[in-house]
């Protein structure tokens, strides 16, 4: 089974799915690994998110931003009882730098409820994992 430099972790005890990546990955790996998140949150039946980064390069350009957009989000709508929580967990240094419009500091920014999901940046995991419990 692919692994997409993702390792997945449902964590039911909070409940929430944790994803972890690994190791530097391909915008293809990004994609499939977003929808290996998907899969274990509906297997979990869980909107509660956390998304770790720290290894992993920021992948920003525009066409990754449209992807966001237009295709991965727009699948959150509707689909659990409650949007979705996404929690993006950075390296201090990452979560400084100058936000592009494709930078997950830009994406965590612009959450939006009516469109099925909530997003927020973290530096550190126990502050992301309270903002999940909310």
């Amino acid at each position: 089974m692919p692994d997409f430099g993702l390792d997945i972790t449902p964590r039911p005890d909070l409940p929430a799915v944790v994803a972890r990546w690994q190791r530097e990955i391909s915008e293809t790996e990004l994609h499939d690994g977003y929808f290996a998140i998907l899969a274990a949150a509906d297997a979990l039946g869980c909107w509660r998110w956390l998304l770790d980064l720290r290894r992993r390069e920021e992948l920003a350009t525009p066409a990754l931003t449209y992807w966001m957009n237009h295709d991965f989000f727009p699948r959150l709508v509707g689909r659990y009882p409650a949007p979705v929580r996404i929690a993006f967990l950075a390296s201090p240094l990452r979560a400084q730098q100058q936000a592009s419009d494709s930078s997950v500091a830009t994406i965590s920014a612009k959450s939006r409820i009516e469109q099925g999901y909530l997003t927020a940046l973290f530096t550190d995991e126990a502050a992301a994992y309270q903002w999940l419990a909310e």
